[in-house]
């Protein structure tokens, strides 16, 4: 196992130990959009001891939640999991949650702006996730199969785009975070309110996880690769 430092970009970490970015999420640190940035830098950025965040990083396995290495898999292999992974748990939770606010702002009205948050999340998680599924996909797909000029262009809007959505998103959970105390409920707080809190911080975990895969690999080494 390759020992992190603090001069490694957060995509790298993230990538060689998939944990980590628990760490880095709990802490604000948005490792899936600002995959460049190196450890020193954001620890100092953050007001966070370096070396703490070493001892703990270093301290866990390389495996996904999957056991399943990301770094090996080719890039068609990585959309195929992204679509199965995230794309198809998106579409059977977000209702689900979605009917469970609705039920939280009933109990408590002061929760109605961290229903509002969500449901804008939501449709743009859906919407974000449609235009992957029925056209960028594809057109990465075709792409990754015969190089060319044309699709190389035609491709880098819309990875622009999705990039620029991406980053809505973290900034969606972050302000979900505000509201919430980090998904922390009040001692006297619902069970329906716990539940939603922990389906949210599940929904942000695993938002920056798919992020991750798309802009600090899948992106990165079709620009890598082809770009150049």
């Amino acid at each position: 196992m390759k020992t992190i430092t603090g001069q490694m970009t957060l995509s790298n970490i993230v990538t060689e130990i998939p944990k980590s970015g628990d760490i880095f999420r709990k802490q604000r640190i948005d490792f899936a959009n600002d995959g460049n940035r190196t450890l020193d830098e954001v620890a100092q950025v953050h007001q966070l001891s370096l070396d703490n965040l070493l001892y703990e990083i270093n301290g866990m396995g390389t495996e996904n939640q999957d056991g399943i290495d990301i770094k090996y898999m080719d890039e068609q292999s990585i959309i195929s999991y992204i679509q199965r992974k995230y794309h198809e748990d998106l579409k059977d939770e977000l209702p689900i949650l979605e009917s469970y606010t609705e039920k939280m702002v009933k109990e408590d009205g002061e929760l109605e702006m961290v229903e509002d948050i969500f449901l804008n999340l939501k449709t743009a998680l859906l919407d974000h996730t449609r235009d992957e599924d029925e056209n960028i996909f594809p057109m990465l797909g075709s792409f990754l199969e015969d190089p060319s000029e044309n699709k190389k262009e035609a491709l880098k809007p819309h990875i622009t785009e999705l990039e620029d959505e991406h980053r809505n998103a973290a900034e969606a959970f972050w302000r979900l975070r505000d509201m919430t105390n980090d998904y922390t409920p009040s001692d006297e707080a619902s069970g329906t309110i716990r539940l939603v809190y922990r389906r949210l911080e599940k929904l942000e975990k695993d938002t920056l996880d798919h992020v991750h895969l798309e802009n600090n690999i899948l992106f990165k080494r079709m620009r890598e690769r082809h770009y150049n």
